[in-house]
């Protein structure tokens, strides 16, 4: 973004200015959303899966004040890490970025993209916040639970919201009325392309705030349709309760791909509806691109940085006298259960995005739906379920040549 507004101020090119500032402000704000609440999400994972290592070293002696400050420290180092690793990889993504807006129509006036010195200070804030934020109540959580807690608990604790996800929730809750308001109920002057603005807005609001209170919405949209379908043998009931039991994991899988589906719906219904706009998915893709990008490597990054605690409780159940069959469908069931809660998600924004925008535009929601790329929205379902089977298929053949005791012992 700065790179094609600087060429655009260099030429003298006052649209282009304007369009580059639009755009890029957009792909910006989406990436960085989704890049933070992806990675403090997988954080906050990572952290709660070794609540009993944590333990460990409080019963070693270690003082839990100790345990908390290694816990930031160790944080910060790893969002340090990833930061000074972006910066490289900051000049090549902004050329691949440029050359999509170059194919799209925008005269970038032969900019390119080079490294700059801000990069560093950029990458590193980038790598640090997102680690801290995801981490800072986890590591307090931490130094705090009692040792025999950690040790008796066969599920994920509770997740209990903090000052800082209230207060963001309540800011967001306040978008979603603000935008709402004038977007739904007001003549304004711009008309009906403002009025979808706002509604727009107010959905966007709506959908951070929901995937905000992510342990509070997506987990009980996950026991809700997995409760209204029969019992489909003992596969499936164990893939049922142990999504149920590993909320924050199944919340942390889940989470990426509802993220992408929910802005993907969002984003053609404002293209379907908006006069002169397209709903097209290469349409799309030039601002959401680098959210696909983030949201499925965050989702399947999940699947494997949880692999120790899964094979574990795959090896409980088979101990137990589960069939080795038994064991991996039911952990193929646990993907098709993450990718029905993502896409369920999704078709929940898509519908209400759908309605109150139509009511900024003035039109009825059927005329919206009709004009929705059904196909591609479908497609991209069919992706995500794909992903999510496919990352635990691997897994599970994995698990599978694992010996019970000695994963156990382990």
């Amino acid at each position: 973004m700065f790179t094609a507004v600087a060429a655009a101020r260099a030429a003298g090119d006052a649209r282009m200015v304007s369009a580059s500032i639009a755009l890029g402000g957009n792909i910006v704000f989406f990436t960085v959303l989704a890049a933070g609440g992806i990675v403090a999400s997988t954080v906050g994972l990572t952290l709660t899966t070794q609540r009993r290592d944590h333990a460990l070293w409080a019963i070693l002696g270690i003082p839990r004040p100790r345990i908390r400050r290694i816990l930031r420290t160790e944080l910060t180092v790893l969002g340090i890490a990833a930061g000074a690793l972006a910066v490289p990889l900051a000049p090549l993504v902004a050329r691949a970025t440029l050359s999509q807006w170059t194919t799209t129509g925008l005269d970038l006036h032969g900019a390119t993209a080079g490294f700059r010195l801000w990069h560093v200070g950029a990458s590193l804030l980038s790598g640090v916040i997102p680690c801290l934020l995801g981490g800072w109540g986890v590591t307090r959580r931490a130094a705090r639970t009692p040792e025999m807690r950690a040790f008796r608990d066969l599920s994920d604790p509770a997740a209990r919201p903090g000052v800082t996800r209230g207060v963001l929730a309540l800011c967001l809750l306040a978008g979603v009325v603000g935008m709402w308001i004038p977007g739904l109920g007001l003549e304004l002057e711009g008309g009906i392309a403002q009025r979808t603005a706002f509604a727009f807005a107010g959905d966007l609001f709506l959908v951070c705030l929901s995937l905000l209170m992510g342990p509070w919405v997506l987990t009980p949209l996950m026991r809700f349709w997995t409760a209204l379908l029969p019992s489909r043998g003992v596969a499936w009931h164990l893939a049922v309760q142990s999504c149920r039991a590993r909320a924050a994991r199944s919340v942390a899988t889940v989470l990426p791909f509802a993220l992408s589906l929910s802005f993907v719906g969002l984003f053609m219904v404002m293209g379907n509806v908006m006069p002169g706009s397209a709903a097209g998915l290469d349409d799309v893709l030039v601002v959401l691109g680098w959210v696909f990008v983030v949201s499925w490597v965050g989702g399947v990054a999940v699947i494997a940085l949880v692999g120790r605690e899964r094979t574990r409780d795959s090896a409980i159940v088979a101990v137990a006298g589960a069939r080795p069959g038994v064991v991996t469908r039911s952990t193929i069931y646990e993907g098709v259960i993450y990718a029905g809660t993502a896409i369920i998600f999704g078709a929940i924004s898509l519908a209400v995005a759908s309605a109150t925008i139509a009511a900024g535009a003035r039109i009825s929601v059927v005329r919206v739906l009709d004009g929705l790329p059904w196909a591609t929205l479908g497609a991209l379902a069919g992706v995500t379920l794909v992903t999510t089977c496919l990352a635990l298929a691997l897994q599970a053949a994995r698990v599978s040549r694992t010996v019970a005791a000695r994963a156990l012992r382990a």
